[in-house]
């Protein structure tokens, strides 16, 4: 192992921290200051993912609700990252629960031209919408949106959008507004409030599983999905659905899951805060319980990886010369801040064996030369048998 990419190691990652393990055999076949902690970046979601899984349950989903209250129709949040306006889909194919379906629900209980007040819930988060270190510019650029219990189309300004809103709470009230005048109701005020004692239940429309859920912020990198399950993970275990209550609530189940959790700091579930801090042991061992049969409930996370050249944010990676052999084989990851370049994942080695490995460099001068080193190196274990 150490001929086959220690030279790359230390001549082009010479602060980095490499870790590579055999997760069947258990062998440790490279670590390279493995324990040290590091700013994580995106690679923090792994650590999000096995929490929810862990905590929620692979199979659990989440509900938008609507409730009657003579004429205040109440729409509540369950923390569902994936709602959307359109019709969208069966969320066990791929798609997404419909704010349009739960309108029309409540159109066929009220009846059409009744005068309504549409009250908004999102109570079921607390805490600030912005985690900590978070740029204020973050929902501007699209980066991430305010967290909350209440979001439709990931709280874009407009579909397609990149820009996102300040507010995604009033923005789902506004459109559920809308979408029941389109139905014939007329809704005299829109306002944020909370769910009143007594009223009942007239709809609801449902996510796909945690683990499809786990599996989409895998690949795609979706800072908001990962905030929400951190969230929903603090409000279970702790009765703290905020983003300090996410992440003390996600170190104390990876602890309960057996991994050694020295030198692990979490700010937010996502790794957009540069006060996380994650030793690249800990991905490896995340990532190693993840493939093996000592936690089935965690394995949605391998198969959330992206693939190399293929999908999701390694789509466009792996098409160079030095990295074509791990186009398809190697599944990771990825993680990027300013300075900071990470990678975690499995590979199928020529052997057939999988492999697992994490590399985190905080340190980056060049992100372009570090992330093409990480790409070779993960390409290297795919053509060897590596001891």
């Amino acid at each position: 192992m150490r001929s086959a990419i220690g030279r790359l190691v230390a001549q082009q990652l010479g602060r980095a921290s490499v870790v590579v393990l055999d997760p069947v055999s258990g062998t440790t076949l490279l670590d390279v200051r493995g324990s040290r902690s590091r700013i994580p970046a995106s690679t923090a979601k792994l650590a999000t993912a096995a929490a929810a899984l862990d905590v929620l349950g692979p199979d659990t989903r989440l509900a938008t609700t609507a409730h009657r209250d003579d004429r205040t129709v109440y729409l509540v949040g369950g923390g569902d990252p994936t709602l959307v306006r359109a019709r969208g889909g069966d969320p066990d194919a791929g798609g997404r629960p419909s704010l349009t379906a739960l309108a029309e629900a409540v159109a066929a209980d009220y009846g059409t031209q009744t005068s309504l007040t549409v009250v908004y819930d999102a109570s079921a988060f607390a805490g600030p919408g912005l985690g900590p270190g978070w740029g204020a510019s973050y929902p501007r650029l699209g980066v991430a949106a305010p967290v909350s219990a209440l979001v439709v189309d990931d709280a874009r300004v407009r579909p397609g959008a990149t820009a996102r809103v300040n507010d995604p709470a009033r923005q789902a009230g506004e459109v559920f507004a809308a979408l029941l005048e389109a139905q014939g109701l007329k809704v005299r005020k829109v306002r944020k409030g909370e769910l009143a004692e007594g009223a009942r239940e007239i709809a609801r429309v449902e996510s796909a599983t945690i683990a499809d859920i786990v599996q989409r912020t895998l690949t795609d990198s979706e800072n908001n999905f990962a905030e929400a399950l951190a969230h929903l993970v603090g409000g279970r275990l702790l009765q703290d659905p905020s983003f300090s209550g996410g992440a003390r609530a996600t170190t104390q189940a990876l602890q309960a899951l057996g991994l050694d959790v020295d030198g692990l700091t979490l700010a937010d579930g996502s790794g957009l805060s540069r006060q996380n801090r994650i030793p690249a042991r800990l991905l490896a061992d995340l990532l190693a319980a993840s493939v093996s049969s000592t936690d089935p409930e965690l394995v949605p996370m391998a198969s959330g990886l992206a693939v190399a050249g293929l999908t999701g944010t390694l789509a466009d990676r792996f098409s160079s010369a030095a990295t074509k052999a791990g186009r398809g084989f190697v599944h990771a990851k990825t993680g990027t801040l300013t300075g900071v370049s990470s990678l975690a994942g499995t590979v199928l080695d020529a052997e057939g064996r999988t492999l697992v490995f994490a590399m985190i460099d905080d340190r980056v001068r060049s992100l372009a030369g570090v992330r093409s080193t990480m790409d070779v190196i993960a390409s290297t274990l795919a053509t060897c048998g590596c001891d």
